[in-house]
């Protein structure tokens, strides 16, 4: 019995050759077919072995069709180049127009022969003729196109108005083998689907076992091949001819064209693909970070100098007074000293909660519009960044205590913030036993230094019109300050910037600023699980078309190791006022 196989590339094959294989498989075919099945039955064996027989010899018969068109498309190609050749010299020897009597150029008398009219060529022929003595030859007249044919394709309206036109090849579907295939060459073209089939059986015949762990590998890579490909790096002018090119009516309908209607700037407009982004990731909270295992961490409530040292100082204190008369006093134990205990701690859990961004890409979008999603994640990371550094901050917030109020209302913006963070600063010294020169952290909504700054420019008989950001955050380094000012607190709400319904934005600075201050470490942000997957493809996008082009989770807590924080609200108001000679209503 014949051993048919299929190669792997049919495209070297001749249609002789295609034939020989097919001519095989049928042997093979019928050798099974004819075996006596009295004594042996037909088995699945011999039933998928037809099957792939089968398969194979449509391969070969589509693979023959295929070369038989294109060997009647290059015949039509050959008549219809050598009709028009013979139409346009045979119209060359017509008799030229006012030329003198009944003469024939070059003194001949004959008529020239008229050329055979190709059959590629139809449509309704016309005569054409010389003046004096008549020439006739065969023109082709232009057919007019149905009304049907409107909003059809130019291969469409070329196919259908009886043109001879020169069409081009639909793309064609490349399928290539991988690497490490047996039987098959690296890169190699597979002439069928059945080689295509041949090619996943090999590779998975090579594969172990994978044992609930498995070993993804690639088999075959499929490609479109275009003759004109454009991308970014394609420079304008070979864009411009690529399009003329490919869009030219004149390739159609012949040197006449098609009349169009003038006017305007006739120039399609060209499409800018770039997106306008003026996002930016500044103005986050900077606070000491740590990692965190296992979910959370569970921390001492630390005690402070204000728990042990109240500000009294006597022989029922301590720290304790002893004086002679308390020795005295003693005797008859009236008066003792007294002792603490060590207390046992109060342990303050935190735990992660995450955040997280997703999108999902249209695989055709993302292909021909790459920016798009580009941008798209741009925007979602910044957006990621201010949501996160907003849950940061109202965490601190509300591990804060309460409000406390301050700053006349009619005495500018850098008098009373200056007055009360230094207020604020000195009082939380002296609570909790600190240097004087201890640096405290204090946060302020990023706004506030272009409040200053509005202020100082109204202040009179002094030039503070340009001062800049360096200058304002050396008055709080002075008092001995760490400011930060942070992006996403005290915006985007009614009154402050940010908030808009109608596009106008704010008229007015606020009237009231807030501030937190604390020690230095007092806070932490601790960093647990990051999960960035990037680009996914699962089955059920893929069903769809789509893929997840970004995916990211990461989790995050905010914890108070210090004894306290502490909120301020000060009534500020942009007027340029110098001292408290003005008290009356904010009026800017």
């Amino acid at each position: 019995m014949p051993d048919f196989r299929l190669p792997g590339d049919l495209s070297k094959l001749t249609r002789a050759e295609l034939a020989q294989l097919k001519a095989d498989a049928q042997a093979e075919v019928n050798a099974i077919l004819e075996r006596d099945t009295k004594e042996q039955p037909f088995t699945m064996t011999e039933a998928a072995r037809i099957r792939e027989l089968t398969t194979a010899g449509k391969t070969l018969t589509e693979r023959d069709a295929e070369l038989a068109a294109a060997e009647t498309a290059d015949a039509a190609e050959i008549d219809a180049a050598m009709a028009e050749a013979r139409d346009v010299f045979a119209s060359a020897n017509t008799v030229p127009d006012g030329g003198g009597g009944d003469d024939v150029p070059d003194g001949g008398g004959d008529t020239p022969a008229v050329p055979e009219t190709p059959e590629a060529l139809t449509g309704e022929l016309v005569t054409a003729s010389g003046r004096n003595k008549a020439v006739t030859g065969t023109v082709l007249k232009k057919p007019t196109l149905n009304a049907s044919l409107r909003n059809a394709s130019l291969r469409e309206a070329a196919a259908k108005s009886g043109l001879a036109v020169a069409t081009h090849a639909a793309p064609e579907l490349e399928i290539s083998a991988f690497a490490d295939i047996p039987g098959f060459a690296m890169n190699q073209r597979f002439g069928s689907n059945t080689a295509v089939a041949d090619a996943f059986i090999a590779r998975a015949r090579a594969l172990p076992v994978s044992r609930n762990a498995p070993n993804y590998v690639g088999v075959a890579s499929i490609k479109n091949s275009f003759d004109t490909v454009l991308n970014e790096r394609t420079p304008a002018a070979d864009v411009e001819a690529a399009i003329k090119r490919m869009t030219n009516p004149g390739d159609l309908w012949g040197d006449d064209g098609i009349t169009t209607a003038g006017g305007g700037w006739c120039a399609p407009p060209v499409n800018r693909y770039a997106f306008f982004d003026m996002t930016c990731e500044d103005g986050g909270i900077d606070l000491p970070t740590m990692g965190i295992e296992r979910g959370g961490i569970n921390f001492p409530t630390s005690p402070s100098l204000a728990d042990v040292f109240t500000g009294e100082f006597t022989n029922g204190t301590n720290p304790w007074l002893w004086t002679e008369t308390d020795d005295i006093l003693t005797v008859t134990g009236s008066v003792n000293k007294p002792c603490v205990r060590v207390p046992c701690p109060a342990f303050t859990p935190v735990r992660l909660e995450c955040y997280g961004i997703c999108l999902t890409a249209g695989n055709l979008t993302d292909n021909a519009y790459p920016e798009a999603t580009q941008h798209q994640i741009s925007l979602l990371n910044s957006a990621l960044f201010h949501a996160s550094n907003t849950r940061y901050i109202q965490q601190m917030v509300a591990l804060s205590t309460t409000i406390v109020t301050g700053g006349a209302g009619g005495a500018g913006v850098i008098s009373p913030v200056l007055y009360m963070v230094e207020l604020a600063a000195s009082d939380y010294r002296t609570r909790f036993g600190m240097c004087k020169t201890e640096v405290l952290e204090v946060v302020l909504p990023h706004w506030i230094i272009a409040a200053m700054r509005a202020d100082a420019t109204k202040r009179t008989g002094v030039d503070l019109i340009n001062v800049t950001d360096n200058q304002i955050a050396d008055w709080f380094d002075t008092r001995h300050i760490r400011a930060q000012f942070v992006s996403d607190w005290q915006v985007r709400a009614t009154g402050l910037p940010g908030f808009t319904t109608s596009g106008t934005g704010f008229n007015s600075w606020p009237t009231t600023v807030d501030f937190m201050i604390y020690a230095a470490g007092t806070f932490i942000r601790g960093n647990g699980m990051t999960l960035n997957l990037g680009v996914v493809r699962d089955s059920t996008l893929n069903a769809e078309n789509d893929h997840t082009a970004l995916w990211m989770e990461e989790c995050h807590l905010i914890a108070r190791f210090g004894p306290q924080s502490r909120q301020y609200r000060v009534n500020i108001c942009a007027d340029g006022t110098t001292g408290a000679n003005d008290l009356v209503l904010c009026t800017p």
